[in-house]
């Protein structure tokens, strides 16, 4: 299996360097292995993505057969970021991006390629299309856009989420947080706190199940003032007996409930239930 991804990254980064679609001068990732607790190992990756970091995951990862990668990384080579996604999801990987840190374009790439996917509280991962630099301005890809689309292809992603995820011009970022990634379809846990025990029973947790412009009245058990919808949706989480949450957008007032009832359609209310 290492020596067809081996291939496969070698292939994908010589068509993206002729089609000029790496980034410029960077820093090579750090790519860390923690020793493991039990079977479970811990890798980091910190910095920005050059196509060589794809090689050096695979060599530092043969032989950990299960592990939560930790991402923390503007972007990079849009190779390294699809075979290291490619890795993870053949190894059956967990990817988490820790709270109040930024995944950025071949990160998110990366990220999405986990067999489950964690983001902390703030986290945000960022997504644009692929590039190319002609005359000083930001031009799509053909090329990169048609590898990454064969490469979201496996990782079960419902329409709206590759839509999501491949819609943004080269030139914006659209940036992922909890509530929408629940809301477009790209499976996600949210991650509190903790050791990796912890980090795989979070990731192994259903997610929570996003409704825009629904209402649940009652049950209500703690009101939260002057919050955003992902801080709800964590603070949900993170309490065993909040079964669902109702947001006021136009408020930003987070309500956790112990029940659900029956839903009610109102604009400007956001609800999640377990």
């Amino acid at each position: 299996m290492a020596l067809r991804l081996l291939k496969s990254a070698l292939r994908l980064g010589l068509s993206l360097w002729l089609a000029g679609s790496f980034s410029g001068a960077a820093r090579p990732a750090q790519i860390v292995v923690s020793s493991s607790t039990g079977t479970v190992a811990l890798v980091s990756i910190t910095g920005e993505l050059e196509f060589g970091d794809a090689l050096a995951f695979l060599r530092k990862t043969e032989r950990v057969k299960e592990a939560v990668v930790v991402l923390q990384s503007p972007g990079g080579n849009a190779a390294a970021g699809m075979s290291i996604g490619r890795a993870i999801r053949e190894k059956g990987y967990v990817t988490l991006v820790p709270p109040s840190v930024n995944c950025a374009s071949a990160c998110a790439w990366a990220w999405l390629g986990g067999a489950q996917r964690l983001m902390g509280k703030r986290a945000r991962v960022g997504f644009h299309a692929a590039y190319l630099m002609r005359g000083g301005r930001a031009r799509r890809s053909a090329v990169t856009n048609a590898m990454f689309a064969d490469y979201v292809s496996g990782l079960d992603l419902p329409p709206q989420a590759v839509a999501y995820i491949t819609g943004a011009p080269p030139e914006r970022m659209y940036w992922l947080t909890l509530a929408t990634a629940q809301a477009v379809g790209i499976r996600t846990s949210p991650y509190a706190n903790g050791g990796l025990a912890e980090i795989l029973h979070q990731a192994y947790h259903a997610p929570m199940m996003i409704q825009e412009a629904t209402d649940y009245p009652g049950n209500d058990i703690a009101r939260l003032k002057q919050t955003t919808l992902d801080a709800c949706l964590v603070a949900c989480s993170e309490d065993t007996t909040c079964q669902a949450f109702t947001y006021v957008t136009y408020r930003s007032e987070c309500w956790l409930k112990n029940g659900t009832g029956s839903a009610e359609p109102r604009t400007g209310l956001v609800s999640g239930i377990k």
